[in-house]
């Protein structure tokens, strides 16, 4: 009986960026390469042409990416990253806490459409650079997020932190189910009723 042949590892970007000058390099290469993949489509989104229509050699690419899948990696978990700092920097501005809650949905959905940008053929392809381990990792930066959110308002009546993962999972996953079906942005109707829903899950009594 033969015994399957272990899995290609997933693409890793080589290192991640700390000082500026490299944040910057990162960014650049990022930029170039959300450029390409709209304007001339995704094969046309090489390591060659991204380092070229970033401004660099691709040799800096290397220093960052093995290759373009390692790419699309990083910005997979730059996307993710900057939607947490929205949230954090979103939460600063003052209100109650239904209206905190609202502004926090409204930027999980992008409805300002100031996120990263991300399409359904880059959520198709998730399943050649993550696996499930990747995608629990990722869930729990975003629970830890609105957890954070959550305990920062001093006017929300119950604290219920058991549901956050059921609220990240509603607000999350009607994220990328829309990105699945290439929806527009929600309207604020839209957006008012998902709080409304969020807000009766966190309103919950504890269970004893």
């Amino acid at each position: 009986m033969r015994t399957p042949a272990s899995r290609k590892p997933l693409p890793r970007p080589h290192k991640r960026p700390s000082q500026a000058r490299a944040l910057f390099t990162v960014q650049a290469l990022y930029d170039g390469f959300v450029r390409i993949w709209r304007r001339d489509g995704p094969a046309a989104a090489t390591t060659r042409a991204i380092a070229e229509e970033s401004g660099y050699a691709v040799g800096t690419l290397y220093d960052y990416f093995p290759n373009r899948d390692a790419l699309l990696a990083g910005y997979v978990r730059h996307c993710l990253e900057d939607l947490c700092q929205r949230l954090h920097e979103a939460d600063s501005a003052p209100g109650a806490w239904r209206e905190r809650l609202r502004r926090l949905v409204a930027i999980t959905l992008d409805q300002d459409g100031q996120a990263p940008y991300f399409d359904a053929t880059m959520l198709a392809m998730e399943g050649q650079i993550a696996n499930t381990g990747h995608h629990r990792r990722a869930f729990q930066l975003l629970c830890e997020a609105w957890t954070q959110r959550l305990a920062a308002w001093p006017d929300l009546p119950a604290r219920n932190a058991q549901v956050v993962p059921t609220l990240v999972w509603t607000v999350w996953g009607a994220r990328r189910y829309a990105v699945l079906l290439e929806r527009d942005a929600p309207s604020d109707e839209e957006v008012a009723r998902i709080s409304v829903m969020l807000e009766a899950l966190l309103l919950q009594p504890h269970p004893r």
